[in-house]
Order: C-alpha cells, then sequence, then structure tokens
C-alpha cells in the first residue's frame, strides 16, 4: 500500500509491444499520461513481473519444518512491518509474527522482538537479534518441495501507475515487497485489464488518495497483507468487474475510500469476502460469488 520513488527504476511506456513471457526483474513505472479519448496504453503481452529472489539453496538449519538461516540473510534485514509478508514459500506469502507481551515486557520503547522460533505455526516468520531469519513451512508444503523467495529490499511494487488515463493489460506482478499493481496520487482513468496479483508482500492492488480505476478480467490471489488482496483507501473510487479472488492473507477486498462497486467477481480460500473499514465507504455489490470452503 506504501509508495516510494527514490529507489525506483522509472520507465515511460507508450504502448509498448513486448514478448509474450517476457519476465522482468525490475520495477515498472508508468508515467505518461493519455486523456479520456486517447488513453495510454500499455499492452504486456503476457509480460511477468517477478521481483522475487530464490534463496532455496541457502545453508539453511532445517529441523523439520522449522528452517532457520546461518545468520543474517543479505539484503533482508528484520521488518518491523507486520502488515506485510517476509517470505514465500511458491506462492504462499508467510506472516510476520511479532512477540506484542515481550516488546511490552522488555520496557524499552519501540523495542522489537520476534516469536520464539518453537512458537511459529505454519506458515510464520521472524528474525532472531542476530538477524538469522526462521520460518515454518506452510501447511500446504511439505518441507523442501518449494521455492524459498525472498522479496526485495525496500518497499518495491511491481507496477507503479504515475500518470491518469492509462490502461494496462496482460501483465502479472509477482513476489514485491509492496503492492503488485500500486496508483498513488489524484489519478483518474485508470483500467487494469486480464492482470495478475500473485504473491506480493503487501496488497496485490492498492489505490490510495483521489485515484479513479476499473479492474476487469483479473486475478488477485497469494498477496500477504493483513488487509487483503485489495485495498482501496484514501478517497479512491473503483470498481472490480469479472474478477477471482483467492487465498489472500485475510479478505478479499477492503475498502476504506470513497465509493467501490464489485460486480460478478468470485472469491474462493479467503476468511472474508469484502471488509468496509469506515461507515462512509459506499460499497455496491452484485453477482458476487464467495465460495466459503
Amino acid at each position: 500500500m506504501r509508495f516510494l520513488t527514490s529507489s525506483l527504476f522509472l520507465l515511460t511506456a507508450l504502448a509498448a509491444s513486448l514478448h509474450a513471457q517476457e519476465i522482468r526483474r525490475q520495477t515498472l513505472v508508468l508515467n505518461k499520461s493519455g486523456t479520456a479519448e486517447a488513453p495510454v496504453v500499455f499492452d504486456g503481452k503476457g509480460l511477468v513481473i517477478d521481483l522475487g529472489i530464490d534463496i532455496t539453496e541457502q545453508n539453511w538449519i532445517k529441523e523439520g519444518d522449522l528452517w532457520t538461516s546461518r545468520g543474517p540473510l543479505p539484503k533482508h534485514p528484520p521488518i518491523e512491518d507486520v502488515q506485510r509478508a517476509g517470505l514465500f514459500i511458491d506462492e504462499v506469502p508467510l506472516v510476520i509474527r511479532r512477540d506484542r507481551e515481550a516488546e511490552k515486557a522488555s520496557g524499552v520503547a519501540k523495542k522489537v522482538i520476534y516469536k520464539d522460533p518453537k512458537a511459529l505455526r505454519p506458515g510464520e516468520v521472524g528474525w532472531a537479534a542476530d538477524g538469522s531469519l526462521y520460518f515454518r513451512w506452510p501447511k500446504e508444503k511439505k518441507p523442501g518441495e518449494g521455492r524459498v523467495i525472498q522479496p526485495p529490499a525496500g518497499l518495491a511494487s511491481g507496477v507503479v501507475i504515475a500518470g491518469n488515463h492509462i490502461t494496462v493489460r496482460n501483465v502479472t506482478a509477482m513476489h514485491a515487497a509492496n503492492d503488485g499493481f500500486n496508483i498513488h496520487g489524484d489519478r483518474v482513468g485508470i483500467r487494469l485489464e486480464n492482470v495478475k496479483a500473485l504473491s506480493n508482500g503487501d496488497e496485490g492492488i492498492s489505490a490510495h488518495e483521489t485515484v479513479q480505476m476499473d479492474v476487469l478480467d483479473s486475478e488477485i490471489a497469494w498477496n500477504g497483507s493483513v488487509s487483503g488482496g485489495v485495498a482501496d483507501v484514501n478517497d479512491s473510487v473503483t470498481t472490480y468487474t469479472n474478477c477471482v479472488l483467492h487465498h489472500n492473507v485475510n479478505a478479499a477486498f477492503l475498502f476504506d475510500g470513497k465509493k467501490h462497486k464489485v460486480t460478478n467477481c468470485t472469491i474462493h480460500h479467503q476468511d472474508k469476502d469484502i471488509v468496509v473499514r469506515s461507515p462512509d465507504v459506499a460499497v455496491e455489490q452484485s453477482g458476487v460469488v464467495w465460495k466459503k470452503d
């Protein structure tokens, strides 16, 4: 959900033609505006933006489903922010767990203490005092039978939209430290078509400030934010049509913006479907199917 510009690789893309299944390892920033009559169209043609770092072959200390790094991992210091995922096993985000009782008992302001390794549940991650990372394999995965993926350092998103009247098609964003698709500012005419926001540290898609955005025929899944797969906040106005949301931490949608509409979307393998954080938020939904099992 956050926005960081200083470390981003800026790219202006105008109706770019890219090879199908091209894999990009850097953030894509679209900052060239179009108009309502002539929007800028970025068609990725199957482009995959994967910011993950495969650390499976690290020299792990393996104790059943509990794995611990031998000292700090390069470019992956302890993350204080428990809102986002700290690691992935293939597509599955691992949740950061801090020990709030121990932090309070320490008597030190802003002291960060993570859950003891033995207290972790499957699918959780923490850090030792020396910076070593430890985690328990999620119940969906057998220990050793999956890739261990580290998100990039900092708060990099997969796709950052920093202009108006921009349409993005056929792009997959995955394993970002922050959002898959991040939209900040006073933006209008944003349209996402047939995109996939998969296994990102924070939300899959997140609109902020006064963003006006329409999302169609897209998949939002396995994202690690405790808010949900989608979190549209501030004074944003958004619509989601014919989308599929599944396996995100907590909810499929969290709305705390101005006005939102969800139409003909399918939700499955979610603890919650649509969370509305403020009574002032207007949410309209029709044809939404929530498969609870």
